[in-house]
């Protein structure tokens, strides 16, 4: 289903069984899977990918240039940064916030979300950080360095390993 209230590029390709909220903005080389659910106020850059059977709750934004998988829920208010890398079966919680750029204004490695990981709410992902699979992110935890754990709990600002799942 396409709605007529936001910006939708022309260029935007999504697959079947899918739905849009209203007020949506989407730029060109947006390509989003099958049964994908965007909720409303939703803006989605140049460059986002989004697979099969995953949620974006209103109110996310993508920076673009970055990938979302297939089996994930994107919750309300939430930022994906340019460069992020989201693997399958994740969910992101409200108001987390992933980083594009360090304090200088300088990009380095992209930053990677693995399989099956939650990340609680208000959580910040630094720029260049890897999460393994299986990880539990607690909620305003500040993550800037590598959840290297797999099955691991990290809390806390900054994060630190807590143990295992």
């Amino acid at each position: 289903m396409m709605r007529s209230d936001g910006y939708i590029h022309k260029s935007f390709k999504f697959g079947k069984d899918f739905t849009i909220g209203k007020f949506c903005v989407i730029e060109d080389d947006v390509i989003v899977g099958d049964n994908v659910d965007i909720g409303h106020y939703v803006l989605l850059k140049k460059g986002t990918r989004i697979g099969n059977n995953t949620s974006i709750d209103s109110y996310v934004r993508s920076s673009g240039e970055n990938s979302i998988g297939n089996n994930c829920t994107i919750r309300y208010g939430a930022t994906i940064a340019k460069d992020v890398i989201i693997r399958d079966n994740v969910f992101i919680s409200p108001n987390v916030m992933t980083i594009f750029s360090d304090p200088k204004g300088k990009h380095g490695k992209p930053t990677f979300i693995g399989s099956n990981v939650f990340i609680g709410t208000a959580a910040v992902i630094n720029s260049g950080v890897v999460i393994r699979d299986y990880v539990i992110i607690g909620a305003m935890s500040y993550v800037n360095m590598d959840c290297k754990t797999m099955g691991g709990t990290y809390v806390g600002q900054p994060a630190k390993y807590l143990g295992k799942i």
